[in-house]
């Protein structure tokens, strides 16, 4: 049985880890639970990704044999789960090196999600694309309808470092509404602004043609 490793730190990319979605080039695989995680040069040299690597050698080893497994052309037929950041264009791949994908099936349950203290977080909305994480993952290989490889079942989420940038581009409603309220339109609805709040609100000019 495939053991348990854990994943370097990298940028969290495509959360689904609350509700699961079909995969729109796929869809006869089911609903599945899922993210990506991208590493730079620092996380493609740590211990963990060594780790990682070596942990999915032992799968292939296991499902095709240490023969097999030995061959460099075999190796190279396979759709192995490390691919490179610059065959996609998404936001932030260019900052990368390397990304992984971790899966799990609807009917398995979804992956637990904690922060860097290990509190599990319930809010859907507080984990997104561009924090930093790390996961815990089982590497199998298969061999399925001609298709051969190795993948990532995914099992925990950690995200280690939430005040990240989005990577797409949505502020925070702190920042959002950093601008203040407007003092005048607020004292005439009713609503007190001394209790340290907002402030006046920018300038407007009058003249806007509109």
């Amino acid at each position: 049985m495939a053991k348990t490793v854990m994943t370097p730190i990298g940028v969290l990319n495509f959360p689904h880890f609350y509700t699961a979605s079909t995969n729109k080039e796929n869809p006869n695989q089911g609903p599945r639970f899922s993210g990506m995680l991208l590493f730079d040069d620092l996380g493609t040299q740590s211990t963990a990704y060594k780790e990682l690597r070596a942990s999915v050698m032992e799968a292939i080893v296991d499902k095709f044999g240490a023969a097999k497994a030995a061959d460099p052309a075999f190796i190279r037929s396979l759709r192995l789960p490390f691919r490179d950041a610059a065959d996609k264009s998404y936001n932030g791949f260019e900052n990368g090196s390397i990304f992984i994908s971790a899966w799990a099936r609807e009917e398995d349950g979804a992956p637990e999600v904690v922060d860097l203290h290990g509190t599990t977080i319930q809010v859907p909305a507080d984990v997104f694309s561009g924090q930093l994480a790390r996961f815990t993952v089982r590497p199998f290989a298969y061999d399925s309808n001609g298709n051969k490889g190795a993948s990532f079942g995914l099992e925990h989420v950690q995200i280690v470092k939430a005040d990240m940038p989005r990577l797409d581009g949505r502020q925070s409603a702190d920042k959002a509404f950093a601008g203040g309220i407007d003092a005048d339109q607020a004292k005439a609805l009713g609503i007190d602004l001394s209790g340290g709040g907002s402030g006046s609100g920018p300038i407007l000019d009058d003249d806007l043609p509109f």
